[in-house]
């Protein structure tokens, strides 16, 4: 049996608590380990639970996972599912009470979140009758591939959507590019749908629009909207007309943003996400034209970022919460009834008040429901609900050996920036003792448009308040959750005024007093590695150390060798965001190292796509010839961001000596072995 498995053999979670209250200083490895268990999906009938699970095998280069799908309460192995080295279950749907569909993903950095590959398998709950529906590398190998992958088009497909009853089938949508583009272009010139019964295989071509990388609504087996976006990222949304065909929607009309999300079950409405002007996006109701909105839940500051909902069988809202708004520490929830479902949920927050309480799934009848509780240090743990009862089942934790009392506290904050805009963000402080002059670590999010920090568990920041390190994360300009205005105002901001948000939120916890401001870092992986290194630069006074983490040192570097590059969004993208070659010269750090006063740990993978291993080859060796100091970890097989285990162990006990060298806070110590291969 293999050593993840055996977590599976007793109860991790204690169901009065949810956490453990053990205390002290957490081995490095604990923070880089993978989840065992993860992305639990349950069963419409609530007897199934599909995870994915990581397989130790002992090899750092060759981490496996497999699809378990495991009876219900129990926890027995029912039926397995292996996959190659770094590929794992992507997307999982059952498409009935005893049948899942898989599609497989591969990882690649923990940076970048895992890409479809174009595998697709259906399972039985007994393992029985296994069928791959569709393979992209056999797709063109007439002598392997079945007559029914040939009918489908040659595309990486993504499961769209399910029928409203579960027979079987799925909803498969396939961004189709042009022939003849040797890979260089990643452009999709059209997007078709496919209803694919998953005995057979066999397809049913359902919709078709001439323009790629699009999601579609279906109601009773009619697309109703196609939405996306354009090679500018403003929002899209067409509407199927009587013909068969698309109209685009006027956004004088229909807002800044409309995207629907579900059909009621009276037929005769559907709800959507909303922003008339660009501001936070709102839940409403409209009638299935998308005209006559009903606003439902909406707030000023944070766009509606989950929604709850009830059984499928009657499937509507009940509750939302918002990106970045709270009721004192926890996310605050807005009901939209006195349902038995509200009630429900009210019920285990009060219960639970350091979590929040997540409806992960639930059984059609909605008498089980898969229960997430999670909190801001604590990495979250699943339980069965019996509504019935209210009696809670304990399944498993998700990195069972973190306690969240080894954590800190994790505080939401808000501070204005220098321009008078409200921000939000998180301070993670380490436990014990006064939150009174303590060394900080600013750890800018990568992105920078469109990604933001939340009130989970970071493992970046858990470990450095465990070694005794308050640690800063702002949701500066460009950040999602706050509408497409917001977002976009961090376009050809990247080296001023995302780097002045950033300044000002440690300018704010200084006059808090959190912080003792001889004693301040800054560590950022992607764009956050870009933030590391410009932080230093426009404020020389400010910090004492720098880590860049596949961070970008050159722009023109990512013009020239970036897979961004690849596409004419990505390409646009640069265009706007950054600017032309001399403007992307002009706020490189490269370009400003004269300015760069701190030690700086350059952390890097040798295959990393995205932000390509030039950028710390040029930063080292000018900063070589500069007589500047360095330091160095870089491992040739990583990606974006490293993703075996013990590479990030590596990464987090040298992050750990360099911080305790510069900023003489928290436990440090040399690690064992901090060399590169």
């Amino acid at each position: 049996m293999l050593r993840h498995y055996r977590l599976l053999l007793g109860v991790i979670l204690m169901c009065a608590g949810f956490a453990a209250s053990a205390a002290g200083l957490l081995p490095a490895m604990d923070f880089a380990r993978h989840p065992p268990i993860r992305n639990p999906v349950i069963s419409p009938d609530g007897k199934h639970l599909a995870v994915s699970l990581t397989v130790d095998e002992g090899k750092s280069d060759a981490v496996r996972h497999e699809l378990a799908i495991m009876q219900l309460p129990s926890l027995r192995i029912t039926a397995r599912l292996g996959f190659a080295a770094h590929t794992l279950a992507g997307q999982m749907v059952w498409v009935g009470d005893k049948r899942l569909l898989v599609s497989e993903a591969r990882e690649s950095g923990s940076l970048d979140a895992p890409g479809l590959i174009g595998e697709l398998v259906a399972i039985d709950a007994d393992g029985k009758n296994q069928r791959v529906i569709y393979s992209f590398l056999d797709r063109g190998k007439s002598i392997r591939a079945q007559m029914n992958i040939l009918a489908l088009p040659r595309a990486y497909p993504d499961i769209a959507g399910l029928p409203r009853e579960l027979n079987g089938h799925v909803f498969l949508s396939f961004s189709i590019m042009p022939e003849n583009t040797n890979g260089q272009s990643h452009d999709a010139v059209r997007t078709e749908l496919y209803d694919v019964d998953t005995a057979t295989g066999k397809p049913t071509k359902v919709a078709r629009i001439d323009r790629g990388d699009m999601s579609f609504l279906v109601h009773r087996d009619r697309a109703l909207f196609a939405y996306g976006a354009d090679d500018e990222f403003n929002p899209l949304i067409y509407a199927r007309d009587a013909q068969g065909g698309w109209t685009q929607l006027d956004s004088t009309q229909f807002g800044k943003e409309f995207r629907p999300l579900d059909v009621a079950p009276d037929d005769t409405h559907l709800y959507a996400m909303y922003s008339a002007q660009g501001g936070p996006v709102q839940l409403v109701e409209t009638d299935l034209s998308g005209a006559h909105r009903k606003l439902l839940a909406g707030n000023d500051f944070g766009s509606v970022d989950g929604v709850l909902s009830t059984p499928r069988n009657a499937r509507q809202p009940f509750a939302v919460a918002f990106t970045d708004v709270f009721d004192g520490q926890r996310p605050a929830v807005t009901y939209l009834d006195d349902s038995r479902w509200t009630r429900m949920h009210q019920q285990l927050m009060r219960q639970f008040p350091d979590f929040f309480i997540d409806f992960a799934g639930m059984s059609r009848d909605g008498s089980v429901v898969l229960v997430h509780a999670y909190s801001g240090r604590d990495p979250g743990t699943w339980a069965l609900l019996d509504t019935a009862s209210m009696r809670l089942t304990p399944l498993f934790q998700t990195l069972p050996w973190i306690k969240a009392m080894d954590i800190g506290e994790r505080k939401p904050i808000r501070f204005k920036n220098r321009g008078g805009t409200e921000l939000a963000g998180y301070l993670t402080l380490p436990r014990g003792g006064t939150a009174k002059n303590l060394p900080l670590v600013l750890i800018p999010h990568g992105g920078p448009l469109g990604p933001s920090d939340a009130w989970t568990y970071d493992s970046d920041a858990a470990f450095l308040a465990n070694r005794g390190y308050a640690v800063l994360q702002i949701n500066y300009r460009g950040s999602g959750g706050r509408g497409f205005n917001f977002l976009h105002s961090g376009y050809g901001q990247f080296a001023s005024g995302i780097q002045d948000d950033l300044i000002d939120g440690v300018k704010w916890t200084i006059a808090q007093g959190y912080v003792d401001p001889n004693r301040i870092g800054v560590y950022g992986g992607s764009f956050g590695g870009y933030s590391a290194l410009m932080q230093p630069i426009l404020a020389p006074d400010l910090y004492k150390a720098a880590i860049d983490y596949v961070g970008v040192s050159d722009w023109t570097i990512e013009f020239d060798r970036a897979d961004t590059r690849r596409t004419k969004g990505g390409r646009i993208f640069y265009a706007q965001a950054i600017g032309n070659e001399t403007e992307a010269r002009a706020q490189s750090p490269i370009t400003l190292l004269d300015k760069f006063n701190v030690p700086v740990l350059i952390v890097h993978g040798g295959s990393d796509p995205r932000v390509p291993i030039q950028n710390a080859d040029v930063l080292r060796d000018k900063l070589e010839k500069m007589g500047k100091p360095y330091e160095w970890l870089v491992y040739p097989k990583e990606g974006h961001g490293f993703y075996t285990e013990e590479h990030r162990e590596a990464l987090y006990q040298k992050m750990e000596a360099f911080l305790g060298r510069y900023l003489g806070g928290g436990a440090s110590a040399e690690p064992a072995a901090a060399s590169s291969p």
